[in-house]
């Protein structure tokens, strides 16, 4: 299974050339640059999330390593996301300014304002946020911090302190949540022969790890204070992603509540995906007028529509 490790620092160590378990080969991306200061009055998405996600301060905070071509360069059911090798420029600057609600969207800002107006948001309100250098902070924070975990694929899933990657079957979920439970295992004892194997893998896709993740900056679904968090890392045009909320949201939402909750931290793999940064602020700034779950749905339901348009 592909996935694409994250490191931090301002460079990058070098990475080892090596293969992955399917014997495909990593590549190593050059070390990133630091962008310019973003001038005034520029929209913010021609600056937002470089390949190198860059904290406002001008910190960089992550490179990646690809095992795949493209999207449809790992295996259908490998369920974690590639990055590709390679710098590119920051977004183009967004200028599509038709109304809001158009049948066949000219660009990704038409697009987004369309489903802005389908959830009745406020237009101007959504559009100022778009431009604020503060939605854009969360979701950089986002970034250092699953790189600061060794994220390293989209999706990527923290339950308690159980790290599992990748879109794996709705089973796997089920058991990891019910034993979180009863108690939080701290050994692999007691576990199924699928999550055995998952654990088995190289790169392992199931890991018990030190701690629990932060997720106080992040969207909650249930009980921020429930004995079971579900921390996902993940990428709105990440088409796992997409595979994952298709098949298992609907059960995971089913349970919860006061024991069980849901929390999505960004992690845009804009390299690949020069509109993943974009749906990220989308989802924040409609977070901003309590839509961020309506938001989310709509911008995986139709991840074929807006994904591949134009900038301007």
């Amino acid at each position: 299974m592909p996935d694409d490790p994250v490191t931090t620092g301002s460079v990058p160590e070098p990475a080892s050339s090596s293969a992955n378990a399917a014997g495909e080969p990593l590549m190593q991306l050059p070390p990133p640059s630091i962008p310019r200061s973003r001038s005034a009055g520029q929209p913010l998405w021609t600056f937002f999330l470089t390949p190198a996600a860059v904290l406002l301060g001008s910190l960089v905070i992550a490179a990646a390593v690809w095992f795949a071509s493209d999207d449809e360069g790992g295996s259908a059911t490998s369920g974690v996301l590639a990055a590709p090798g390679g710098a590119s420029s920051p977004a183009p600057a967004v200028t599509g300014t038709t109304a809001a609600g158009n049948s066949t969207p000219t660009d990704v800002l038409d697009a987004f304002l369309g489903y802005a107006g389908q959830l009745s948001l406020n237009q101007e309100a959504f559009k100022q946020c778009l431009g604020d250098t503060e939605s854009a902070a969360v979701i950089n924070t986002h970034l250092q911090r699953g790189s600061q975990l060794g994220v390293n694929g989209t999706p990527t899933f923290f339950i308690n302190n159980k790290k599992i990657v990748g879109a794996q079957p709705s089973a796997v979920f089920d058991e990891v949540i019910a034993a979180e439970l009863k108690g939080s295992p701290t050994s692999l004892d007691g576990y199924s022969a699928t999550i055995k194997q998952l654990a088995a893998s190289n790169p392992p896709r199931f890991e018990i790890v030190a701690s629990k993740v932060d997720v106080s900056d992040a969207f909650i679904e249930g009980n921020p204070a429930a004995r079971v968090m579900i921390a996902e890392f993940s990428d709105f045009q990440c088409p796992f992603c997409k595979q994952w909320v298709d098949a298992t949201l609907k059960r995971t939402r089913a349970q919860l509540g006061n024991d069980v909750a849901l929390a999505f931290l960004h992690f845009p793999i804009v390299q690949i995906h020069p509109n993943a940064g974009k749906a990220s602020l989308a989802a924040v700034c409609a977070g901003e007028q309590g839509k961020f779950s309506q938001m989310h749905d709509i911008l995986f339901s139709r991840q074929n529509e807006w994904a591949k348009l134009p900038s301007n």
